[in-house]
């Protein structure tokens, strides 16, 4: 009987989450400029839903980059701290994004909760507007757990110190 694992269940989310919104946005594009220049036609609503994939894409992505230690790092005068030092100075860093997260979060929270309110639909796509940029506080809830698990990492000495 296969065992429930969280970590690998999120990890495969946002790899597949990416890979089919890259996809999606890819196709939706060559798609677009086939009927626009080969057809002399287009889909109205093919912008705004590139748009909001594009954004799902950065917000997931976000995490994952966390996940995979592939954001830039300025560690010019960290990589010089004796290691004590910086790991304080890494779990302030952590810190600091977590409240980043925590302030986004709230917010965006609040943001969807407002267009539920309204009841709004996307310009171009007959979708409630809420549903499109639920995506906001889900992909800060991604980032704000890897960012848990990166100081978590750092108080057990297993994480990297840049």
């Amino acid at each position: 009987m296969a065992q429930f694992n969280f970590k690998s269940i999120l990890e495969r989310f946002e790899e597949i989450a990416m890979a089919s919104l890259l996809a999606f946005m890819t196709l939706l594009t060559f798609t677009q400029v086939v009927l626009r220049y080969v057809f002399n036609s287009g889909w109205v609503w093919s912008l705004e839903a590139t748009t909001y994939a594009f954004a799902a894409l950065v917000l997931v992505g976000m995490s994952y980059g966390v996940r995979t230690n592939s954001h830039i790092a300025v560690d010019l005068i960290t990589r010089r701290l004796p290691p004590a030092m910086r790991k304080t100075v890494t779990l302030a860093a952590v810190a600091m994004c977590l409240l980043y997260c925590g302030m986004m979060l709230y917010g965006s929270s609040i943001f969807v909760d407002k267009l539920a309110a309204l009841g709004n639909d996307a310009r171009d796509i007959p979708v409630a507007k809420w549903i499109l940029t639920l995506v906001m506080p889900i992909g800060f809830a991604l980032l704000s757990f890897r960012f848990l698990v990166v100081g978590w990492q750092v108080i057990k000495g297993t994480g990297v110190n840049r």
